[in-house]
């Protein structure tokens, strides 16, 4: 039967076709289906044979570090130390790299200097080690002191600069990012990171308190919390900027009038650390040891101790390597205990007082046996023989 010219179809047809076309549709379907499932079915065999696969045989994505393996023998807490003096000194170098390249380069001196004093050498190997191992903790330690006294020191001008763009009228990220110029150091790094903070989306408060994250100085951190707390109380950006730059400089100032006053103890300090206790050292073990060799020899007549019974002369039981060794640990004790305390008087913290430590043991060893080679040179010709 034609219609508007055209043939319409019986509906049985009609019912004939679509049940092909959903019969196709259902197979594709189902073949993406059976695919998919195949697809995970291949994963999770995969990820099972990786299981049953002894460890030698496996091949992680983790690249190795270095040719120094990981030794559990490094304590974790040492390693997080590392880790922060690392990140506090603006170095991008892994921490047990570093923790591994000290060891080895302390176990290289320390035995270079036991096969030159063979004699000595289960006594100044493990010293020596031990020495230059903590030379290179206290490098690290005066590396991020280093950095903050730098900051500390620039931190009024880049206030003031900071202050000078908001009055300029620049808005806040872009007054930060105006004032980190390549003269403030890490600081520069620190006020570029935060303008962009603030650009992207943080508050003001946000972006302030990403600047002491890499530093550690308590000026800086201490003046970013005033600046914070000043903003939130509804007070001036640029006057809190310039109160806190002149107080910082007024402070700087105080230090230097209390370290010039106090200097004359420091000198006493260094002078009996490193002139005064090695000298005495020196002498009483030239006279320790000549004591013990006469001793023996001196006798007293019968009269005299029938006399002065409580008079009984014995030999000095005191050897000389031992005095020796007892000589050069006081002297070691003295001279780093000596530099702790200058540093409390020079800037209030002891950790300041690291630097001078090594350099007070020194001098102080040197005195030491020039010490002991002029006294046995000078007494040797006046004992008889």
């Amino acid at each position: 039967m034609k219609m508007f010219g055209r043939s319409k179809k019986p509906k049985a047809e009609e019912k004939k076709e679509k049940p092909k076309k959903e019969e196709k549709a259902h197979v594709k379907h189902s073949k993406k289906h059976t695919f998919g499932f195949l697809h995970k079915e291949m994963k999770k065999e995969k990820e099972r044979e990786k299981k049953k696969m002894p460890q030698d045989k496996k091949t992680p994505n983790v690249k190795k570090p270095s040719f120094l393996p990981r030794i559990s023998i490094i304590p974790r807490f040492y390693e997080n130390w590392v880790k922060d003096q690392l990140w506090f000194s603006g170095s991008g170098k892994k921490p047990i790299k570093v923790i591994w390249n000290m060891i080895i380069i302390s176990l290289i001196i320390s035995a270079g200097v036991g096969f030159l004093f063979r004699s000595y050498m289960m006594y100044i190997v493990p010293g020596v080690f031990c020495m230059i191992f903590g030379i290179f903790n206290v490098m690290l330690i005066l590396s991020v002191d280093r950095r903050g006294k730098f900051v500390d020191e620039i931190l009024p001008d880049a206030l003031m600069l900071l202050s000078a763009n908001i009055r300029a009228g620049y808005i806040p990220s872009r007054a930060l990012i105006l004032s980190a110029r390549k003269e403030f150091g890490p600081l520069s790094d620190a006020i570029k990171r935060a303008g962009k903070e603030i650009m992207t989306g943080a508050s003001l408060d946000e972006g302030m308190r990403e600047i002491p994250e890499r530093i550690r100085s308590q000026d800086l951190a201490r003046t970013i919390k005033l600046i914070i707390e000043g903003i939130r109380g509804g007070g001036h950006i640029v006057t809190l900027l310039e109160e806190n730059a002149v107080d910082i400089r007024r402070r700087q100032a105080i230090r230097k009038e209390i370290s010039a006053n106090i200097m004359m103890y420091a000198i006493f300090i260094a002078f009996a650390g490193c002139l005064g206790a090695p000298g005495l050292y020196a002498l009483s073990g030239y006279l320790t040891t000549t004591t013990s060799s006469l001793s023996p020899d001196v006798s007293m007549s019968s009269e005299v101790t029938s006399k002065v019974s409580f008079i009984q002369m014995g030999g000095v039981e005191i050897s000389e390597q031992f005095l020796f060794q007892f000589s050069i640990a006081a002297i070691l004790i003295t001279t780093i205990f000596g530099g702790l305390i200058l540093g409390l008087i020079n800037s209030g913290r002891e950790k300041d007082g690291l630097k001078y430590a090594p350099i007070l043991a020194i001098i102080a060893l040197l005195v030491f046996f020039g010490a002991t080679f002029l006294v046995n040179t000078m007494f040797s010709t006046m004992m008889p023989v």
